[in-house]
């Protein structure tokens, strides 16, 4: 991973990738509104981040802009049985541009993700096949001419080992599409090889640890 200071407080982390059971399928998640703004604005405050991955365009925003942005289109909700809840959506007109905020079971927000044109295939139809290779996954980012990157913010370091595992299942089942039924042999290799693989040591990614709340 490539950390980068731009304001704030940078951590770096190495967490197991955790097994998951069942393959990627996520349990059932509902439409939902967007997280509360207000959480959203408090928990970032005057933070700012780069809006895109892309490294030609510097746009700099509030990091609860771009955050809040990625839930323009079609929110969902997943409520775990421990009572974590995950969030995520993208912005209005740009499918790659995603945001993923998880909330502990008292409803505060603990870890947001500006999520960037990250590849995805679902094995259906005939524009992609299943990646079952990084290079695979590459090639597919440079013919649609992705930029992919993450940015996750974080205000307690010990949240990224308590709600890190929660957000790359959600990396797992977006790069096969959502949905996928690992139990298809036609995809098995396809979700043995997402779920083992580390992607966040792939995709060009930095934490951030946000100053304190007062």
């Amino acid at each position: 991973m490539r950390w980068i200071c731009q304001g704030f407080f940078v951590i770096a982390f190495i967490i197991p990738l955790h097994a998951l059971a069942g393959g990627t399928r996520l349990p059932e998640s509902i439409h939902s509104p967007p997280p509360d703004q207000r959480l959203i604005e408090k928990f970032t405050g005057k933070a700012k981040t780069l809006y895109y991955a892309d490294p030609q365009i510097k746009q700099r925003v509030l990091v609860s802009d771009r955050i809040l942005d990625g839930f323009g289109y079609g929110p969902l909700r997943l409520t775990l049985d421990n009572g974590t809840a995950i969030y995520w959506g993208a912005r209005h007109g740009e499918a790659t541009t995603e945001s993923v905020a998880i909330f502990d079971k008292a409803g505060r927000p603990r870890l947001l993700a500006a999520v960037d044109s990250i590849p995805w295939c679902d094995g259906t139809g005939s524009h992609c096949a299943p990646f079952t290779s990084v290079e695979a996954f590459e090639a597919r980012a440079r013919r649609t001419f992705l930029y992919p990157g993450i940015a996750l913010f974080v205000r307690d370091k010990r949240d990224l080992e308590t709600y890190l595992p929660y957000f790359k299942r959600w990396l797992h089942a977006n790069i096969l599409g959502f949905n996928v039924d690992c139990s298809d042999p036609k995809m098995a290799d396809a979700c043995r090889f997402v779920t083992q693989t580390e992607w966040l040591e792939i995709i060009p990614t930095r934490a951030y640890l946000l100053p304190s709340m007062r």
